[in-house]
């Protein structure tokens, strides 16, 4: 069940994804990007809105997604579930686009 715990300003699902959101009563604005071997990296940004490429990024407090949820107290599941209760449509959307182009069609 979405708690809304985490509040995402943007996603983008693909063979990097992208993610941008606030998760708790932190204040930083995260940036995840989800890399296609599970791995990925964790910044922070003072720009509020969709990620843009232009938006200046920093290293952000922890390295890496899971250990800034179990700081959070939330878990990564949660933010599944937050994530899907947001943009779940246009995520289906994307992937599926991606899956179209892969098989020809």
């Amino acid at each position: 069940m979405s708690l809304n715990v985490t509040r995402f300003q943007s996603a983008e699902g693909g063979a990097t994804s992208c993610y941008k959101f606030q998760v708790g009563d932190d204040p930083n604005t995260y940036v995840w990007f989800e890399f296609g071997d599970d791995s990925g990296s964790l910044h922070v940004t003072p720009r509020i809105g969709p990620f843009d490429p232009a938006d200046p990024l920093a290293d952000a407090e922890f390295s890496t997604l899971d250990d800034l949820l179990d700081a959070s107290e939330t878990t990564k599941l949660q933010w599944v579930r937050d994530l899907m209760a947001q943009f779940g449509e246009r995520l289906e959307w994307t992937y599926a686009g991606q899956n179209l182009r892969k098989s020809g069609v």
